[in-house]
Parts: structure tokens; C-alpha cells; sequence
């Protein structure tokens, strides 16, 4: 096998256990098979021209235009007829659709074409880009970067779920390549000895295999102890497998379950106690406390989705805020023993947190929770008192009268409006909101409206689900628990162009006269965050005041308006029944406007993305450096005959002249270097002139002496100084980095 043929495959089988490890992110397994199809086409190609003998910059040129050509054609094969038939703007639209798919999915994404085009594309870049470093630069050491930036989006993103078997992967392809190199290092042991010595190759390949298992052991050894130190690698498999160290993210339960279950036991029992004030404050307050959200939304009601969880006690930024408040309020929370969830109840906005255990949290919705198997996760917050800093996400009403419905990084879901939703509930919304111009307008008019006297609180709603327990909660019985009002609030609110979401978790509770707050069962709550620019996710309370007291501040209109009544052409029966009295509502203080520094929010996949777009970019600006620096290394080798070090030296002289701007002179190599000297001091110029004589005793003489052979290295490098010295940092600049000499066909020998 010739040493191009063994480094082709040792870079083809690197990349294809490279593009394993990028299985965490996807449910989709097609980018494999499409990847996988064009890595070996493109080591098939890089294969044949390199036998048929051509340059770097030929090969390199020829992989781009297969490059091009196989993502090409596999986004006409994605075409939908969007783009009028153009495979171009089929092309972009692709990008921007699985851009936007990363932005707004968790882990693994559901399938997506854009997804699957952009994971190909990264797969045949690395394949183009490692080849380069070992076939056209010669640099095999090098490449272990490029496969190694493939397992780094999973392993940054991903934390744990990234396995060691997938840097296994990584590290036996670049094996692989370093086993080939030397394999081609032993090949050239034979240079210079007979024939027959050099196809006896069995006392050689012994010691080539024993330097690749020099090599093997201790890379092996290397991963082990470093998927144990380093926090991001787990032992169980590689992105097959669920659960946790596994590529699966969390599916926690539904948590509407126990809401259910907690309002409706006979029994009130206190669950949880706790003291909270906001800043140097000794005043306490009472808060909400969050357990999760519910952001998907569809026939079957609000449910959670699968969430990516991001260990640590520190969180992330807060989604959608743009200036984050300036006051902390510092919580310290007990839970009863015998209380079991997955999720640490805390205020929102949570910004860091203390307790026991192993703990992470989804950087979407800022939820805290527990990790490992579920049946520790349910017990570990039982008896658990810990602490929580926080900051109030309050924005006034004249405030959120200016702000304009935004769009969270999870629009995909929290915007979504099922096609199948019925017409009814479109139609309330739209005579609801009716007078309402703004954003703001039309949600606290949902507010008001749900909380009117059409509506009353009972946990026995009419039997029913999905749509026909919103159709019989809105239209009908208009009787219903805090999880009818949130969900119907923030239905309403989607149909209304608003994104929202569905919160679970306590009521503030009712304040003890030390100034702590008790929590019972029957305050676990249900209430809908609609998303406003410049403020993220904000609560509004539809829920009436016989349970959930009065609304927030910020959901009352800069004027007051009258309640909302109910439109004319609806249903007038009311519910017959009474609710129980009205039970006071808890007193949350009002904190002040957020202040502070500006911050905001960032997307880890996006962030990953944009790094490996700007290596890309800095590697392709870098190609032709690179290649010019390979072309120089293998014409100054000393492993040549001495014909080709006196042509490579002269070669080199002569598209060093070319970079620098100037024109290469005609004529004997005598009268070339002759020309060539005019431009350097005296001590190049002779130095110029040896090359020029050693030039033409190689060509022409019977035979060539000897003397200069070995200082012909540094008497090049001596000319190519002079000849740039009297440069501008410009042309130098320009000679470097776009060496034109690359772009021209190489100087031929004449006829001898």
C-alpha cells in the first residue's frame, strides 16, 4: 500500500469514529449514513488523485468542489419547492431552518433536514480539513483537532451525557493516523538499500507495530484517567442508551399529577416553611415558589418536554432579560419530610442556590432538580432545607405597555398553535382581546376575563380533556382548579400571539408572626408566564382571588378600566354555585424596578455553532499559508536526491519572487541569478549566485560537486530574507498569507 493510500484510510476511519460522537444531539440517525456516504466518497477521491500523483493545492481544491457538490445535491434532495427550484436558496433556507431548530430544541432534537445538512456539512469539513493537515501539509500531529472539535459540541453542551467511549472514538481514530504515519516512517527506513533487502520487510514491521503500540497503551491510558477527572465524561455508552450518563435527556413526570393530588386530599398539611426578604432588608416577604414548567401544548393538554439538564449550583442567565434587577432576595427554604418531588422549590428568577445532593437545572425555564435514578430524584428533596438567592422579575405596567410580545429561544414550542385547536376557542380569544392593541392589552384582558364573575374556582370541573376540557371550562361549566385558568390563560395567550408557558409550583402561603411563611398541599398552584421583550417570562394570575389573592401589580393597566364583560354573542348561564368565601390573598411586597448591569441571554448550542463556523473560517483564510509552508518543508527536505534539493532550493527562490509581487526573469539559471542579485546586498547576492551555478551543474554537468549540498537550507532562507526585506509589511503580508505562487503552475525542468 503506497503511504498516501495508508494515510487516505487512516483519515477516513478517524473521521468516521469522530462523527459517532455527535449522535447525543439528535434522534435523527440520517446525518450518519449521509455523512458516512460522503466520507468515503471523499476519501475514495482523495485516494485516486493523489495517486495520479497531483499537488496539495490541486487535492485540496478537488475535495472542496466534491465538498460542494455532495452538500449541493443533498439539499436539492431536501427541496420542498419553497425556494421556486432553486438549489441555492433551498440551500439557505436549510441553514437557517436547522440553525433555528438547535436555538429552540433540547437533546436530543427531534429530526430536522436543516439539522441533518448542517451535521453533514461539519462532518465533511473535519474530513476535508484533517486530510489537509496530513496529506497536504504533513503535520499528522495536528490532526487530532479537527474530529476532536466534533465530540467537543456534544461534550460542552451536553455535560455529562458525554460518554468516554466517545472520546475513545476520537482517540482511536487519531491512532489510526498516527499508526499509518508511522508506517509510512518505516517504509522510508529502506531508502537507499537493495531491492531484495527492501521487500524483506519482516525485521522492519515488527518495530513499526511495536511504536504503534508505544503509542496505543499510553493513549489508552490517557483516556481512561482523564474521563474520570474531568467532569464531562460518563462510562455508559455512546449516545445509545437512556438515563443517566446516557445520550437520553431527562423526561421527568408530569407534574400536573400532583397538583392534582395535593388540592384535592382532604387533609392540609404544611409542606414547606420559609423566610425570605429582598436585599439588606429585615423585612420578610412572601414569593411564589417554582417547581417547572409545562411549555408544550396540544390535544392532551400542557406537558413538559424533554430538558437537557446543566449540573452546578450557579444558573445561567435569565431568558429574555436584558437588564437584570439589581436587588437579590435570599430565601431559606425547609421542606417536611415525607414530601417527595423531583424538582427544589424557588423563587424566580434563581440565580444560585446551596443544598445537599446532586442537583442541575434546565437553563430554558431555570428549574432546579435533582439527578440521578428516579427514585432518588423524588426522595432527595424530603427533609432538604437549603438555601436560594434570587432576583423579582417585576416590570411595571407602563413598562410592559412599550415591551412587544418577544421571541424566547424555545419559540419552536412556546408559540406553537396546534392546527387542530377548534375554531371555538380561536374565536373567544379573538372577541375577547377585540379591543386590545398591544401585546400587554390583550393578555391583561385575558386576565380580567378569566377572572370575572363568569368564572368560578372548584377542583370538581366537568369530566373531560384536551380540547374538550377547555371548550367545556371556557364555553360551558366555566368551573375550574388553577390548572383550568393557567391553561386556558395561556392558551389564549398563543392564539392572542403572545409565547407562554404553564408554571407549577406553591403559592406564597400564609405568614407565621415570626415572619416565616408555611406552605400547606392545597397551595400548590398552577399560574401561565406569557414572554415580553426585554423582560423574559413574566407570571399573570388568572386563578380567582378565592385561591390565588390579587393579581401582580404589573398585570393592572397604568388606568383603571372596567372589568371585562363577557361578550354578547357567548353563552350567558353561570355557574350556580357559590364559591366558598374569599380567604385573604398573600401580601407580597413590591420590589423595585430591575436595575443593574446589562446582560443577555446566550444559547450554549448557538454559541458552540458560531465558534465552530469562526474556526472554519480562520482554517480556510489559513489553507494556502499552510500549503505554501508544506511546499517549502518538502522542497528543503534533506531525504532527497541531490538533483531535487538544488531544484527545490531554485523552485523556492523562484515563488518566493512571485509572492513578493515581482516578475520571475528569462534566460539561463546563471542570467536569472544574475538578475535575481541586483536586488540583494553583496552578501546575497553570492549567495544567490552559488544557487544559480549549482543550478546549472545539476542540469547540465556530468557531475555536480558536493560542497554546498548541506548549507543549501540556510542559503536559501539567507536570499528569500533579502529578497523581502526591502518589501513593505503590506507585500510581506500579502506574500504570506496569499501566496501567489499557490495560483501558477510550477517551474518546469527543461529537457535535458
Amino acid at each position: 500500500m503506497r503511504p498516501t493510500d495508508r494515510n487516505t484510510v487512516a483519515v477516513t476511519v478517524a473521521v468516521l469514529l469522530a462523527s459517532l460522537t455527535l449522535r447525543p444531539l439528535t434522534s435523527d440517525g440520517r446525518y450518519l449514513v449521509l455523512g458516512w456516504l460522503l466520507v468515503l466518497t471523499l476519501g475514495l477521491v482523495t485516494l485516486l488523485v493523489r495517486r495520479a500523483r497531483l499537488g496539495p493545492t490541486p487535492v485540496f481544491a478537488i475535495q472542496v468542489a466534491v465538498l460542494a457538490l455532495g452538500l449541493g445535491m443533498l439539499s436539492w434532495s431536501m427541496d420542498d419547492s419553497t425556494t421556486g427550484g432553486s438549489w441555492y436558496g433551498n440551500l439557505v433556507e436549510l441553514w437557517q431552518s436547522g440553525i433555528q431548530h438547535m436555538q429552540t430544541q433540547s437533546s436530543p432534537m427531534e429530526p430536522n433536514d436543516g439539522v441533518t445538512l448542517i451535521f453533514v456539512t461539519s462532518v465533511g469539513v473535519v474530513m476535508v480539513l484533517t486530510d489537509l493537515l496530513v496529506g497536504g501539509v504533513g503535520r499528522p500531529g495536528w490532526a487530532f483537532a479537527p474530529p476532536t472539535a466534533l465530540y467537543l459540541v456534544p461534550a460542552l453542551g451536553l455535560t455529562e451525557d458525554a460518554s468516554v467511549i466517545s472520546f475513545g472514538l476520537v482517540a482511536v481514530g487519531y491512532l489510526a493516523i498516527l499508526i499509518a504515519d508511522g508506517l509510512n516512517a518505516n517504509a522510508r527506513w529502506t531508502r537507499g538499500l537493495s531491492l531484495d533487502s527492501s521487500e524483506t520487510m519482516g525485521a522492519a514491521a515488527p518495530a513499526g507495530w511495536r511504536a504503534a503500540g508505544y503509542l496505543a497503551v499510553p493513549a489508552l491510558v490517557i483516556t481512561v484517567i482523564v474521563s474520570l477527572l474531568l467532569p464531562t465524561f460518563t462510562f455508559s455508552g455512546i449516545g445509545l442508551g437512556r438515563g443517566s450518563g446516557g445520550n437520553g435527556p431527562l423526561q421527568l413526570g408530569d407534574p400536573t399529577l400532583d397538583l392534582r393530588r395535593n388540592l384535592t386530599q382532604a387533609d392540609e398539611r404544611p409542606v414547606i416553611r420559609y423566610r425570605s426578604a429582598v436585599g439588606n432588608s429585615s423585612r420578610t416577604s412572601g414569593t411564589y415558589l417554582r417547581l417547572t414548567t409545562l411549555p408544550k401544548f396540544g390535544n392532551a393538554g400542557w406537558s413538559p418536554v424533554q430538558i437537557q439538564v446543566t449540573p452546578g449550583s450557579r444558573l445561567g442567565q435569565i431568558p429574555g432579560v436584558t437588564t437584570e434587577p439589581g436587588p437579590r432576595r435570599e430565601t431559606a427554604i425547609s421542606v417536611v419530610d415525607g414530601f417527595e418531588s423531583e424538582y427544589l422549590p424557588a423563587p424566580y428568577a434563581p440565580r444560585s442556590f446551596e443544598a445537599e445532593g446532586a442537583w442541575g437545572f434546565d437553563p430554558g425555564a431555570l428549574s432546579i432538580l435533582a439527578m440521578g435514578s428516579e427514585d432518588i430524584r423524588r426522595r432527595q428533596v424530603a427533609g432538604l432545607s437549603y438555601s436560594v438567592e434570587s432576583v423579582d422579575i417585576e416590570p411595571t405596567s407602563e413598562q410592559l405597555s412599550l415591551a412587544a410580545a418577544g421571541t424566547p429561544q424555545d419559540s419552536a414550542v412556546t408559540t406553537e398553535v396546534p392546527e387542530d385547536l377548534p375554531e371555538s376557542l380561536r374565536d373567544l380569544t379573538r372577541r375577547v382581546t377585540a379591543d386590545a392593541s398591544t401585546a400587554f392589552e390583550r393578555a391583561i384582558a385575558i386576565q380580567g376575563y378569566l377572572r370575572s364573575d363568569l368564572f368560578a374556582y372548584d377542583t370538581r370541573p366537568l369530566p373531560g380533556s384536551g380540547y374538550q376540557a377547555l371548550e367545556n371550562f371556557l364555553l360551558r361549566d366555566r368551573r375550574g382548579y388553577c390548572e383550568q385558568f393557567a391553561g386556558a390563560m395561556a392558551m389564549m395567550a398563543r392564539v392572542a400571539n403572545i409565547p407562554s408557558r404553564v408554571t407549577i409550583g406553591f403559592l406564597p402561603g400564609d405568614r407565621n408572626s415570626d415572619g416565616s411563611y408555611t406552605v400547606t398541599n392545597h397551595k400548590m398552584h398552577a399560574w401561565p408566564e406569557l414572554y415580553f421583550s426585554g423582560y423574559g417570562w413574566v407570571r399573570f394570575e388568572p386563578t380567582p382571588a378565592t385561591q390565588a389573592g390579587s393579581v401582580p401589580d404589573w398585570s393592572v393597566p397604568p388606568s383603571d378600566v372596567n372589568e371585562p364583560e363577557e361578550p354578547d354573542d357567548l353563552p350567558t348561564d353561570t355557574p350556580t354555585d357559590d364559591p366558598q368565601a374569599p380567604t385573604a390573598g398573600p401580601s407580597i411586597d413590591e420590589t423595585e424596578t430591575p436595575t443593574g448591569g446589562e446582560t443577555t441571554t446566550t444559547d450554549p448550542l448557538r454559541t458552540l455553532t458560531g465558534f465552530g463556523i469562526a474556526i472554519l473560517v480562520m482554517a480556510v483564510l489559513a489553507t494556502p499559508a499552510a500549503l505554501r509552508m508544506r511546499r517549502r518543508v518538502s522542497r528543503l527536505s534533506p531525504d532527497q536526491d541531490d538533483d531535487r534539493r538544488v531544484e527545490g532550493a531554485w523552485r523556492e527562490i523562484r515563488d518566493t519572487v512571485v509572492d513578493l509581487g515581482a516578475r520571475w526573469p528569462e534566460g539561463s539559471p546563471r542570467q536569472i541569478g544574475t538578475a535575481v542579485a541586483e536586488r540583494l546586498d553583496r552578501e546575497q547576492a553570492e549567495e544567490m549566485a552559488r544557487v544559480a551555478v549549482l543550478v546549472e551543474q545539476s542540469r547540465y554537468a556530468r557531475t555536480m560537486p558536493k560542497d554546498h549540498l548541506e548549507e543549501l537550507p540556510d542559503i536559501t532562507r539567507t536570499v528569500r530574507a533579502g529578497l523581502a526585506e526591502p518589501q513593505s509589511r503590506w507585500r510581506r503580508f500579502l506574500a504570506f498569507w496569499l501566496p501567489r505562487s499557490l495560483f501558477r503552475p510550477p517551474l518546469s525542468r527543461p529537457r535535458e
